[in-house]
């Protein structure tokens, strides 16, 4: 686990503080023929190396190397024409993170097995009930709110100012999965704080009486995201 932590330390400083913008559009553009990705993986060998302390191994900074090389060259090459570029960030970050964790392996730190680590987490009936929660607080919580507040829909829809497309269902998403989490750890005041921070949001509309109407739908929308949260967090615990 030591040198798993290490080796991504070492990836998380070479992909973010000591790779500039202008090595990430040079590796880009030019490709296999980049100085950059090469000096690129070159330095997350080098900081790989430094940070194991294990200066006579030749298997880290050979599998290292190879690796960061392969996966960073069919990034570049493999980038999807249409993409959901946050989506491609993460991919790549989880692609990165599987070839640490070959690389701790095939050094021998540790063994795994997969098989018996995966059966105990889907028979460990705790894990099935965050799931079941955060599942719920994510998509069914989110048609429940839809249905419950249409009867206001139609009045609120006319001379809105234009707003960032889904924002609003983010928006509610997220606060749901923070004031479930939350209840999970049995932080109640942090629900005040987000109830707070949210309380600054101004609605910019064209009239004083469509402000009120709006004012009110967001109002009524939150406090029913926030009363479903806080029962499925109420019911995962009752469980746990």
């Amino acid at each position: 686990m030591v040198l798993l932590l290490r080796l991504l330390i070492a990836h998380l400083l070479a992909d973010f503080l000591f790779q500039p913008g202008s090595w990430v559009t040079e590796k880009n553009e030019r490709g296999i023929k980049s100085v950059k990705l090469l000096l690129h993986v070159l330095v997350v060998t080098f900081l790989s190396v430094v940070l194991t302390l294990d200066y006579f191994s030749w298997k880290i900074p050979v599998f290292i190397f190879v690796f960061h090389y392969l996966i960073d060259l069919g990034k570049i090459y493999l980038k999807p024409a249409k993409l959901n570029h946050l989506l491609w960030f993460l991919f790549d970050q989880l692609v990165h993170l599987v070839a640490i964790v070959a690389v701790v392996a095939i050094t021998n730190h540790f063994s795994f097995d997969w098989k018996m680590k995966f059966t105990e987490l889907v028979t460990d009936p705790n894990l099935l009930v965050l799931i079941v929660a955060y599942i719920f607080v994510i998509w069914p919580s989110m048609i429940i709110i839809s249905l419950a507040t249409k009867r206001w829909q139609n009045q609120i829809n006319e001379d809105v100012e234009p707003s960032l497309s889904n924002a609003g269902k983010w928006i509610g998403i997220l606060e749901r999965v923070l004031v479930l989490t939350f209840v999970l750890t049995a932080q109640f005041q942090a629900i005040g704080f987000l109830i707070a921070a949210k309380s600054i949001l101004r609605i910019s509309v064209k009239s004083e009486a469509h402000a009120r109407l709006l004012s009110e739908y967001v109002l009524v929308g939150t406090f029913i995201s926030f009363a479903i949260a806080i029962l499925i967090g109420l019911s995962a615990l009752s469980f746990l």
